[in-house]
C-alpha cells in the first residue's frame, strides 16, 4: 500500500515538472522568439526556481533539456551566426537578501582553502533592463556585433547596433578588444515610440525591454535608429592581460576610452555592505532615465573569479538581486475616452486611488480597445497596475476569480465622445479613429501641441484657455493664435490685463523659435522632436516640403518611408499649406539650416555635455536644448569623452565619476556665462 502511495506521489510530482517545463519553454519561445512578455518576470522566476528545486528534490526526473540548465536563446533565421570567444551566460538570481548572503557565505567557503581570511572584494552593478550585446573591435575599428543568442552562438546585428550613437566606432586601442554590454532604451525614447504607434493607429510596444529585443532584430537599419537604443558597458575581454585584473578596474578603463559604462559600487566588503548599495538604489532608481530592475553583484577578482568557476548555465562568482516589481491591485471604476490631435480615440482606466511606487495612481493606460479585449476588462474589475516606463501605470492582469457575479463585458463607444460622429477603423489599424477634422477635441489637442513647451513654447496658454478660445470661436487652427490681441483675450472670462499681455508677448516670443520646433508643432503623424530637427537641417526654408517627393524625404537622415509618406500627405492638403503661409504672414520663422549640418553652430560646438542633479535657472529640457542649438551634444553618462558636467543641486554619482577622470565641472551660473548669444 505504501510503495503505491509512493509511486503515486512520484508520478504527482513528475507531471508537475513536466508541466512547469512546457510552460517556461512557452514563456521562454513567446520572449526570445517574439520579445513578448506573457506573465511578469517575478512570476516566470517563481516557476523557474519551483522547477529548480523539484530537479534537485527527484534528480531521477532531471533532462539534459529542461531549461534550468539552459541560457535562454534569442537566436533567428533571418542573421548570420557568430560564436562567442568566451561563453556569454545567464545569471542566477534572487528576490530575498537572505539568499544574497547564502551567496556571499559560499563564496567565502569555496575561496577560503588554506588560506582563512583571504581578502574578497564584491561589486555592484545597477541591473539595466535590457539585452545582453557583445561588441567586437579589431584595429581600433568597431567591426561586429553580437547577441547572446543561446549563450554559445549569437546573431550577428552589427547594422542595427551601429545606430546607437553611445558606442564609439573607433577606440584608442588597436589590440582585438570585445566589449560586452547592455542594450537598452530610455523611458523618455520608449513613450515617445509608443506615443508615434499609438498616433499611427499601431499596437504600441510592451515594454523598454521586449522593445529593445525585438530592434536589435528588425531587418530595416534606419528602422532601429529611429527607435533610438543606448548601450551601456559592463565588461571588456582584451588580450592585453593587464586589463583582466578586476572589474572595477576593467570598467574604469572602460570610460577611460570613451564607453559609457553601467553605473556601479565602490569595492564591497561583505553582505551588509552588498545590501546597503542594493537598497539605497531601490529608490535611486526612480531618478534615472532608463529602467533597472536589480543589482548584479560580482566578485571582483578575475583570479578569484577564475577559481571559482562556473555551473553549466551559469557563473558562481555572479548573482542578481532583483526589485520587486512595482505593482499595485486596486479597482477599475470607469474607463474614459480621448479623443487625440490626429482623431484616435483612446481609453484610460480611471482606478479608485491606490499608492504605488511613492506616488498616488488614479489612472492606468489601456491604449486601444483591443488591450481591453486582450485583458478582458470589465467595470468594477479588480486589477494589478505596474509601472513599466511610460507616463502613467498600465493594467497588466485582470482578477478575473474576483469578478463580480453580474458584471458583463464592456462595449467599445461607437460615436466621438467629442463631437458625436460615428467612429471607425481604418483598414491595417487597431485604433479606433474620429474621422470629423472639424471635432472640437482634435481642434484642442492641435493646438495644445502645437502650444506646448517642446514646440511652439507659448507659456500661459493651457488647455483652458484653448478650450475658452475654441468655444467663443476665436481660434480654429493655430494661425488664427497670431491674430489673437491683449482686447480679444480680456472679453473672456477670468481674464485680467496682465494674463492677456502675457499670452500676447509669449505669441510674440515664439515667432522666434526655430524651424525644427514650427515642424513638430504643426502636428504631422510620425514626425517626433528628432525628426523634426534632421527636417529643418535639410531645407532653407519649410516651403521646399510642398513639392519634394517621397523619394527625396526619404533621403534624410531620420525619415523613413511611412514618414516620408506621412509628411507628403500633410502637404498636398491645401489647408495645411494655407495655415503655414497664414503663419509665415504672421511673422513666424520658416528658416531651415540647410548647410549648417542641421543645427547651427556656436558655442558648444563639437563639445559633449552631462546633465546631472537639479537647476534652478532651466529644466534639464531647457538646457539640453541650448546645448544642441550651440552645436553641442547631450550624454546620459560621464565618460573620458566627456567635455563638461552641467550640476546642480544633489548631483549623484556622474559628478563623483566626472572628478576621478578630470572632465572638467561646471554650475549653472558658469554654463550661462558661455552663452555669448542667447539660444532661440
Amino acid at each position: 500500500m505504501s510503495s503505491r502511495r509512493a509511486l503515486t506521489a512520484m508520478t504527482i510530482f513528475k507531471q508537475r515538472i513536466d508541466d512547469l517545463r512546457a510552460r517556461i519553454n512557452e514563456y521562454n519561445d513567446a520572449y526570445y522568439g517574439r520579445s513578448e512578455s506573457l506573465i511578469s518576470d517575478v512570476e516566470y522566476d517563481a516557476l523557474f526556481k519551483e522547477l529548480a528545486d523539484l530537479e534537485k528534490l527527484y534528480p531521477e526526473f532531471d533532462s539534459p533539456d529542461s531549461p534550468t540548465h539552459r541560457v535562454g536563446n534569442d537566436l533567428t533565421k533571418s542573421f548570420a551566426k557568430v560564436r562567442h570567444a568566451v561563453p556569454m551566460m545567464s545569471i542566477d538570481n534572487t528576490y530575498s537578501a537572505s539568499e544574497v548572503s547564502e551567496w556571499v557565505g559560499r563564496v567565502e567557503k569555496a575561496l577560503a582553502g588554506d588560506a582563512d581570511g583571504e581578502d574578497i572584494k564584491f561589486i555592484g552593478e545597477l541591473k539595466v533592463d535590457g539585452a545582453a550585446c557583445s561588441l567586437l573591435y579589431e584595429g581600433g575599428r568597431f567591426v561586429r556585433a553580437v547577441t547572446r543568442g543561446d549563450g554559445i552562438v549569437g546573431d550577428d546585428v552589427t547594422a542595427n547596433v551601429r545606430t546607437i550613437k553611445s558606442i564609439p566606432l573607433v577606440i584608442p586601442h588597436k589590440e582585438p578588444m570585445e566589449v560586452r554590454g547592455e542594450v537598452f532604451m530610455t523611458f523618455s525614447d520608449f513613450s515617445a515610440l509608443n506615443d508615434g504607434l499609438v498616433e499611427a493607429g499601431e499596437r504600441p510596444m510592451q515594454n523598454p525591454r521586449n522593445t529593445v529585443s525585438g530592434t536589435l532584430k528588425l531587418l530595416d537599419p534606419a528602422e532601429a535608429a529611429r527607435r533610438k537604443l543606448s548601450f551601456a558597458a559592463y565588461f571588456l575581454l582584451s588580450s592585453d592581460t593587464s586589463r583582466s585584473v578586476s572589474l572595477y578596474d576593467n570598467a574604469k578603463f572602460l570610460a577611460e576610452i570613451g564607453f559609457p559604462v553601467v553605473e556601479h559600487s565602490e569595492l564591497l566588503s561583505g553582505v551588509d555592505a552588498i545590501m546597503s548599495f542594493c537598497g539605497e538604489w531601490e529608490n535611486k532608481r526612480h531618478t534615472l532615465p532608463f529602467p533597472v530592475d536589480g543589482v548584479v553583484i560580482k566578485v571582483d577578482s578575475f583570479e578569484q573569479q577564475g577559481r571559482l568557476g562556473v555551473t553549466a548555465k551559469s557563473p558562481r562568482w555572479v548573482i542578481a538581486y532583483k526589485y520587486a516589481p512595482e505593482r499595485a491591485t486596486t479597482t477599475v471604476e470607469d474607463v474614459d475616452w480621448s479623443v487625440g490631435r490626429t482623431g484616435i480615440v483612446t481609453p484610460v482606466a480611471r482606478l479608485r486611488p491606490v499608492l504605488l511606487g511613492g506616488t498616488t495612481v488614479r489612472n492606468a493606460s489601456l491604449h486601444n480597445y483591443d488591450e481591453i479585449e486582450r485583458l478582458g476588462l470589465r467595470l468594477g474589475d479588480t486589477v494589478e497596475v505596474e509601472k513599466s516606463g511610460e507616463i502613467i501605470p498600465k493594467v497588466i492582469r485582470v482578477r478575473v476569480e474576483e469578478r463580480s457575479a453580474d458584471s458583463v463585458p464592456y462595449a467599445p463607444p461607437t460615436v466621438c465622445p467629442s463631437c458625436g460622429s460615428l467612429l471607425a477603423r481604418l483598414d491595417g489599424e487597431v485604433a479606433l479613429r474620429c474621422l470629423n477634422r472639424s471635432c472640437g477635441a482634435q481642434l484642442a489637442a492641435s493646438i495644445e501641441h502645437f502650444v506646448s513647451r517642446a514646440a511652439m513654447d507659448v507659456r500661459g496658454m493651457g488647455s483652458a484657455v484653448v478650450k475658452q478660445l475654441l468655444d467663443a470661436g476665436m481660434v480654429k487652427d493655430a494661425a488664427d493664435l497670431y491674430g489673437l490681441t491683449a482686447e480679444s483675450l480680456l472679453t473672456l472670462e477670468r481674464f485680467a490685463e496682465k494674463s492677456a499681455a502675457n499670452i500676447v508677448a509669449a505669441l510674440e516670443m515664439s515667432k522666434n523659435r526655430p524651424l525644427d520646433k514650427l515642424i513638430f508643432g504643426l502636428g504631422i503623424r510620425m514626425v517626433g522632436d528628432s525628426s523634426a530637427r534632421d527636417l529643418a537641417g535639410a531645407v532653407e526654408d519649410i516651403s521646399e516640403f510642398y513639392k519634394m517627393e517621397i523619394g527625396e524625404l526619404e533621403l534624410i537622415e531620420g525619415v523613413g518611408l511611412l514618414t516620408a509618406q506621412s509628411i507628403r500627405l500633410f502637404f498636398d492638403r491645401p489647408e495645411n499649406t494655407d495655415m503655414v503661409e497664414r503663419l509665415r504672414a504672421a511673422g513666424l520663422n520658416m528658416k531651415g539650416n540647410k548647410g549648417k549640418g542641421g543645427m547651427p553652430s556656436g558655442v558648444f560646438a563639437g563639445k559633449t555635455f552631462v546633465l546631472t542633479g537639479t537647476l534652478e535657472r532651466h529644466t534639464r529640457e531647457e538646457a539640453s536644448e541650448i546645448i544642441l542649438r550651440g552645436g553641442g551634444k547631450v550624454s546620459s553618462s560621464v565618460s573620458k569623452k566627456t567635455d563638461y558636467v552641467l550640476a546642480g543641486s544633489d548631483p549623484g554619482s556622474k559628478l563623483d565619476k566626472a572628478l576621478s577622470l578630470g572632465v572638467k565641472v561646471m554650475d549653472e551660473a558658469e554654463f550661462d556665462g558661455m552663452l555669448t548669444v542667447t539660444p532661440t
